[in-house]
């Protein structure tokens, strides 16, 4: 079979079957990926962090084909499917690989929360993937859970390479299906090996995972993760019961892994600039939609016009030279010139120092008085900014709460890890691989105007005090 090669920065050389490239990579709305940045607005906190949605495609492409093969090669795993079942599975899979991210909007998850829902799930249901879902006996749940740009990306996935996806001889409602982490095939009674298949892109060590972690901390040059990659995947295997898993391979080099992804999270997505860098862009977004009374994203836009981070860039351009002055021109004003004001505090060591020390011990709280201020400035954000904004006599648009615009990190996920030894499974928090290690929580950060920080923490602090005092008194 004729294949092209393509050099990636991260696993070196990519091989494709041309007709992969021809059907599926040499097409607009794949092409569109190169100009989606894999981590929005980190560019301006790590010049190298310019990698996008298509390199990370590729990549998975490339993991899922490797792990999948090596699998193929252990007699466990092949022993109860047919080699036909074994390259309908391949075949998917690399699709699904392919196709996973297709339906990212611009700045990836910065802009998903512009899309209309509603829309989407129409668009879903006119593809007839609901009624495909239903008659596998999965039910609406997987769709109800799906973030936007996955139900995007099935549509996508549906409507431009349905053809072509039956022509390799791939159900597309297969390869959305791996995309929301399941296999019809499996459902309907096919072979456990279809339900791996899935697993492989949509689990907690998923080939998705693994690349981006690898690929964010070599682009951005953070220098955060040091594990052996290539040994990780040599260690892949999968059982009936326990599904995918990562054999006694691993140990070597799971620590790392885990580790190495909460560093990742806490010091390049967690970074206080990068925060802010996201948080106004995606501020920027929302001011365009209430100046010009569009969305800056749509639906229609993403599969009729392609809309990539430079057409809504230049959106933003406009707009901002049609109204100068208006918050919007003040805000890309800012974000051209990265203008980015100082946070109250960059990390936990600085929180504790000037907030916690300061803290009555005898504040009628149940837990930890500073742990109890995080969780409050973080969950009264809005109204703590128009205290603060009033306070400090600015305007509410300079002053932020806010962290990580990517959900939370959650260590509970990575327990999950089954590692296989002796025909079971366990989970990594088994092995003992955490030990008693407290993880790292992301905190909120403070963004106010330079030469206002230290006025911003006593109004906050007080206004603590104050609240839980009230409550006590309530």
């Amino acid at each position: 079979m004729p294949t092209t090669q393509i050099k990636d920065s991260v696993h070196g050389y990519i091989e494709l079957p041309d007709a992969l490239v021809e059907g599926v990579v040499d097409t607009r709305p794949f092409q569109r990926l190169r100009y989606v940045r894999q981590l929005s607005a980190t560019h301006l906190v790590y010049p190298g962090a310019n990698h996008t949605r298509f390199e990370h495609s590729l990549g998975v492409y490339h993991l899922g084909r490797t792990v999948f093969e090596n699998l193929r090669r252990q007699s466990y795993f092949a022993r109860d499917a047919t080699v036909e079942e074994l390259e309908e599975i391949q075949r998917t899979l690399s699709c699904a690989c392919l196709l996973h991210d297709v339906g990212h909007p611009p700045f990836s998850h910065l802009s998903e929360g512009f899309l209309d829902e509603g829309v989407l799930r129409e668009r879903v249901a006119e593809t007839g993937l609901v009624d495909a879902f239903d008659r596998a006996g999965v039910g609406g749940a997987p769709l109800r859970s799906a973030n936007p740009h996955e139900l995007l990306g099935c549509a996508i996935i549906v409507e431009e390479y349905g053809d072509a996806l039956r022509a390799f001889d791939v159900d597309p409602f297969e390869v959305c299906a791996y995309v929301l982490g399941y296999s019809l095939a499996y459902e309907r009674g096919e072979p456990w090996q279809y339900g791996v298949g899935a697993q492989l892109l949509h689990s907690p060590i998923d080939v998705d995972r693994l690349d981006y972690i690898t690929r964010d901390n070599e682009m951005t040059g953070a220098g955060v993760l040091s594990f052996d990659v290539e040994r990780m995947v040599d260690a892949y295997t999968a059982h009936p019961e326990a599904g995918l898993a990562l054999s006694e391979k691993a140990l070597s080099t799971i620590g790392n892994y885990l580790e190495g992804r909460i560093a990742l999270y806490m010091w390049v997505t967690q970074h206080h600039k990068s925060v802010y860098a996201n948080r106004l862009l995606q501020a920027m977004l929302g001011e365009y939609q209430r100046v010009t009374g569009e969305s800056p994203v749509t639906v229609d836009g993403i599969i009729d016009r392609e809309l990539d981070d430079n057409a809504v860039l230049e959106r933003l351009r406009i707009a901002a030279r049609e109204h100068p002055d208006s918050t919007l021109a003040s805000m890309y004003d800012r974000f051209r010139g990265r203008r980015f004001p100082a946070t109250c505090w960059k990390h936990r060591i600085a929180l504790a120092d000037r907030i916690g020390g300061e803290l009555d011990d005898d504040l009628p709280v149940d837990g930890d008085p500073l742990d109890e201020f995080t969780a409050w400035l973080t969950a009264g954000d809005d109204r703590l900014e128009r205290l603060l904004a009033d306070a400090l006599d600015v305007p509410v648009h300079e002053v932020w709460i806010d962290r990580s615009y990517v959900p939370a990190y959650d260590p509970d996920e990575l327990e999950d890890i089954p590692i296989a030894y002796g025909g079971t499974t366990r989970s990594v928090a088994d092995w003992g691989l955490y030990g008693d290690r407290a993880f790292d929580v992301p905190i909120p950060f403070v963004f106010v105007p330079d030469g206002t920080k230290r006025r911003a923490i006593r109004v906050l602090r007080e206004a603590f005090e104050r609240e839980v005092a009230a409550d006590e008194a309530a």
